[in-house]
C-alpha cells in the first residue's frame, strides 16, 4: 500500500495611547546612545527564476544618525488583586461555555461554514490527529470515519474504506460510504458551486467528484497532487467538512435538512437557538469516544468584559476571551486548555499580485494593482515607473521599501505590551522560529536608523511635512488583537516618515476588493500560511492563485507557486525541507508578508468544576475535543 503523508527607542504617541488603553503605565527612564553607524557594505543575492540565477550587488552607503533621548516603555503586570476563582455554578455533569456568539448551522455544508459542529464534536471527519495523552498523540493524521486508505500510484485517487455499523443521531440509520461522498461534493465548490462552505476553494483547489462504489468504500479523484490531503478533510480553514445522511436529505428535503442536524459525533443537537444558546447532549454509547461529560451548553455572550465577569462568578466554566482578559485570569489561578494551536499575525503588503494567469485554468490576469505607483508594490511587468532611483528598476525599489517596513518595529515590544508577553516576536510568514530549522539569519532586526537610509535610497525621503508617503492599513474588527496591532504598527511607522491610517473595518467590507484583485492596502491578520506546521509540509497556497474567492493572503507570486507544486508533489521530506528553505530565504528577501507576533490559542476554565481539557493536536481548528473535557 503506498500512503503519501505526508521600544523602545523613538517611540511614537500612537503606541503610547494604545498602552495606556490597554492598561498599561509609562515609566520613563534616560538611555545615553552615542551614534549609530550604517557601515558600508556589499549584499549578494541569489534569486532564483526558474533555472535561471541572477546576481544583485547593492551597495549601502554611510548614514550617520544622531540618536535622541527616548523614553521606555513597560507592560504594566495584569492587575490580579479583585480576581479569585469561585465556585462553580454548575454540577450534573454540565458545562457552560461562553462565546462571542451562536451563530445558525445548518445541516447542509453548502450553505455556509458550520465550524461550530466540529467544534462542538457534533459531526466527525475522515480522519484526526492522535488523540491527547497517547503514544500516538504528536501524529498528525489518524483514521477517524475512515478505517483505512490506498494512494494511486500517480497520487491522483484515493481509495478509503470506511467503519462499519457507524450509527446517525436519532435512530436515522448507519452511516455509508455514499454519505461521505456526498457530503464531500456538497462542500466542494467544483462540484456544488452555490457552495459557501469555509473550504468550498480549498477543495475546488485539489479535488474533484467524490465517488462511492459500496456503502463501505470511498473514492476521491483529485485534480491536482495534495500531500496534505488527510489533514485538509479534517482540519483545513479551522473547520473541515461535516458529514450528514443523503438518505435524509432526500427524504426529507432541503428545507429540514437546513433546520436540523443530524450527523454521527460524540454529541448531538438537543436546542439550538441563534443568538442566544445552544444545548448538545452527549451520545453515550458513542461509538468511539463516549463523552465525560453529559451536555455541553454554548452561551452567545457578545462582549468579551462580560464573559470574563461570568467566569468570574462562576456562571461560566469555559470561555473564549481575547488575549487582555485571558491573562488575568490565568494568573489568578485558572485552569487552560492545552495543545491548542498557534498563528502568526503578520503585516501583509497587499497588491504584489505577479502570477500572469490561474495556475489551474490558465485564465490570463491582468494586473490592476500595477497601473499605480505604489512604494511597496514592485511591478515585475514593467522596469520603471518613471520615480525609481538610477540603478533600481521598480522590483528593487519596492523590495527595499518593503525591508524597511520590515525593521521598523520593535516585534518584543509589541509582544510584551499587545500579547502580555505570551506570544513571541515573528518574522516570516509561514515560518516559526522555535523551528530546528529556523536560522537567526532571518530575523529582522528592530533598526528605525537603518530603515530610514533604506527608505532614502529608495527614493523616498521626508517632504517639507515630515512624511516620505502615506500608507493606509487594514485593522480588521475580527478580533480586538488585529485593530491594536495596527494602531501600534502605525506609530511606529509614523516615525520613520510613513503617514499612515488605520482602517478599522469588518473583513466583509474588504473582501471585494480581495475577491477582484484590487486591494493595495496592507492588512493585520493571519492567513493559514502562518499556522505553525513541519517545515517540510507544503505552505503559502493562499499566496498565489490556487486560492480563489478571497481567502488568499492579498499576493500571488510564481515563486511561491512553484515551490508549493513542487512540495505537494514530492515524497522525500528532505528534498520538500530544502525546498521550503529556500522558500524561506526568497520570503524574507523580498519580505512581502513580514511577521509581527505569533499567538497560541487558550481557553480558559474553571478549575474547581472542570479537572482538565485536553486537546488534539490539531494544526487549525479553534476547539478539539469537547468529549475529552474530564470534571472533579
Amino acid at each position: 500500500m503506498n500512503k503519501k503523508m505526508i521600544v523602545l527607542l523613538g517611540l511614537m504617541p500612537a503606541l503610547l495611547f494604545a498602552v495606556a488603553c490597554g492598561g498599561t503605565e509609562t515609566i520613563v527612564e534616560t538611555v545615553e546612545v552615542e551614534k549609530i553607524v550604517v557601515q558600508e557594505k556589499e549584499v549578494v543575492k541569489e534569486v532564483p527564476v526558474e533555472v535561471v540565477v541572477e546576481k544583485e550587488v547593492i551597495k549601502e552607503r554611510i548614514v550617520e544618525v544622531e540618536a535622541e533621548k527616548a523614553p521606555i516603555v513597560a507592560a504594566k503586570e495584569a492587575d490580579t488583586s479583585n480576581i479569585s476563582v469561585p465556585t462553580s455554578k454548575q454540577s450534573g455533569g454540565v458545562v457552560h461555555f461562553g462565546t462571542k456568539s451562536v451563530g445558525p448551522a445548518p445541516g447542509l455544508n453548502r450553505a455556509q461554514s458550520p465550524e461550530m459542529l466540529m467544534w462542538m464534536s457534533v459531526s466527525e471527519l475522515l480522519f484526526r490527529p492522535g488523540a491527547p495523552g497517547s503514544a500516538e498523540a504528536k501524529e498528525l493524521v489518524k483514521p477517524w470515519l475512515a478505517k483505512s486508505w490506498e494512494m494511486s500510484d500517480d497520487f491522483m485517487t484515493a481509495t478509503v474504506k470506511i467503519q462499519d455499523g457507524v450509527p446517525f443521531h436519532g435512530g436515522n440509520g448507519t452511516l455509508s460510504a455514499c454519505d461521505i461522498a456526498w457530503s464531500l461534493n456538497d462542500t466542494n465548490g467544483k462540484t456544488t458551486p452555490t457552495s459557501i462552505h469555509g473550504q468550498a476553494g480549498d477543495f475546488a483547489a485539489f479535488m474533484d467528484e467524490a465517488e462511492c462504489t459500496d456503502d463501505s468504500t470511498l473514492v476521491l479523484n483529485f485534480s491536482a497532487v495534495e500531500s496534505r490531503w488527510q489533514t485538509m478533510l479534517f482540519n483545513g480553514g479551522g473547520d473541515g467538512f461535516n458529514v450528514f445522511s443523503e438518505k435524509l436529505y432526500k427524504e426529507k428535503g432541503e428545507d429540514w435538512m437546513r433546520e436540523n442536524i443530524v450527523s454521527t459525533g460524540p454529541f448531538s443537537v438537543g436546542k439550538w437557538l441563534v443568538n442566544d444558546r445552544a444545548e448538545l447532549n452527549a451520545v453515550k454509547d458513542h461509538w468511539l469516544n463516549p463523552p465525560k461529560i453529559e451536555k455541553l451548553v454554548m452561551v452567545a455572550v457578545p462582549e468579551g468584559s462580560t464573559r470574563k465577569a461570568m467566569m468570574s462568578t462562576g456562571e461560566l466554566d469555559i470561555a473564549d476571551l481575547d488575549l487582555r482578559d485571558t491573562i488575568p485570569l490565568l494568573k489568578a489561578g485558572f485552569g487552560q486548555s492545552s495543545g491548542q494551536r498557534q498563528s502568526g499575525v503578520t503585516l501583509h503588503l497587499a497588491g504584489n499580485y505577479w502570477e500572469e494567469k490561474h495556475a489551474q485554468t490558465g485564465e490570463v490576469y491582468a494586473h490592476p494593482t500595477m497601473i499605480h505607483d505604489i512604494p511597496w508594490i514592485g511591478n515585475p511587468f514593467k522596469p520603471s515607473d518613471g520615480n525609481n532611483p538610477e540603478g533600481m528598476n521598480d522590483q528593487d525599489q519596492a523590495r527595499m521599501v518593503r525591508n524597511a517596513i520590515a525593521r521598523s518595529y520593535d516585534r518584543d515590544l509589541l509582544n510584551e505590551v499587545i500579547m502580555g508577553g505570551f506570544g513571541n516576536p515573528y518574522y516570516v510568514n509561514g515560518f516559526f522560529a522555535d523551528d530546528p530549522n529556523w536560522d537567526d539569519k532571518y530575523v529582522y532586526e528592530y533598526d528605525p536608523v537603518v530603515a530610514e537610509a533604506m527608505l532614502d535610497k529608495a527614493g523616498y525621503p521626508r517632504g517639507k511635512d515630515g512624511y516620505r508617503f502615506e500608507m493606509p492599513l487594514y485593522g480588521f474588527t475580527t478580533t480586538a488583537l488585529f485593530e491594536e496591532t495596527a494602531d501600534a504598527l502605525s506609530g511606529f511607522f509614523e516615525e520613520v516618515g510613513i503617514k499612515t491610517s488605520v482602517v478599522k473595518a469588518a473583513y466583509a467590507i474588504a473582501r471585494p476588493s480581495m475577491v477582484g484583485r484590487t486591494n493595495t492596502t496592507p492588512t493585520i491578520q493571519w492567513c493559514r500560511s502562518g499556522l505553525k506546521v513541519p517545515y517540510d509540509w507544503p505552505r503559502m497556497e493562499e499566496e498565489t492563485t490556487l486560492t480563489r474567492g478571497g481567502f488568499g493572503c492579498h499576493m500571488e507570486n510564481p515563486f511561491v507557486l512553484k515551490t508549493f507544486q513542487f512540495v505537494s508533489e514530492e515524497a522525500d521530506p528532505a528534498k520538500r525541507l530544502d525546498a521550503n528553505l529556500e522558500l524561506l530565504d526568497y520570503m524574507h528577501t523580498e519580505a512581502l508578508a513580514p511577521g509581527v507576533v505569533t499567538k497560541k490559542f487558550v481557553q480558559v476554565f474553571n478549575p474547581t468544576y472542570v479537572k482538565d481539557w485536553p486537546q488534539y493536536v490539531a494544526v487549525q481548528a479553534f476547539y478539539t475535543g469537547w468529549e475529552l473535557i474530564e470534571l472533579k
